[in-house]
């Protein structure tokens, strides 16, 4: 199963197009629904309604009461991390607000940001599998 998950990755990466700084909606629930998926989880909790549609083509159930997040504003971050969810966000320096992940572009590729510290609070783990591909921050 952990390998059929980390084959996705690649496909993500060259499926959409990209924005500046930021994955475009497609590209972004690849990875989230990636990060879902090896996290155990089911459904994600999020209100940004790009995502929310790129997430429900992908077959990504919603839920506000997931254990995973995806958070559109750094206002969201802090808030969700409190309640111990597992909070991505398309910005690294939401991860010094609580944020778990952070799925972004650097340089018109996708990359991905982990906090081990935030990820033991929320009481998820990763795979190592996913932790390897990514930039881990303290």
């Amino acid at each position: 199963m952990r390998r059929g998950i980390i084959s996705v990755l690649p496909l993500a990466c060259l499926s959409t197009g990209l924005l500046a700084g930021d994955l475009a909606a497609p590209t972004a629930a690849k990875f989230i629904r990636v990060i879902l998926q090896a996290s155990g989880g089911g459904k994600v909790n999020c209100t940004d309604k790009e995502i929310v549609g790129a997430l429900t083509d992908l077959g990504v159930g919603i839920d506000p009461e997931s254990k995973v997040c995806w958070v559109g504003t750094d206002k969201e971050v802090a808030r969700l991390a409190a309640l111990k969810k597992l909070v991505i966000c398309p910005n690294p320096d939401w991860i010094a607000m609580g944020a778990s992940v952070a799925v972004t572009a650097e340089g018109g590729r996708p990359a991905i940001y982990i906090s081990l510290k935030n990820l033991g609070a929320n009481g998820v783990t990763l795979p190592d599998s996913i932790v390897k591909i990514s930039k881990v921050v303290k």
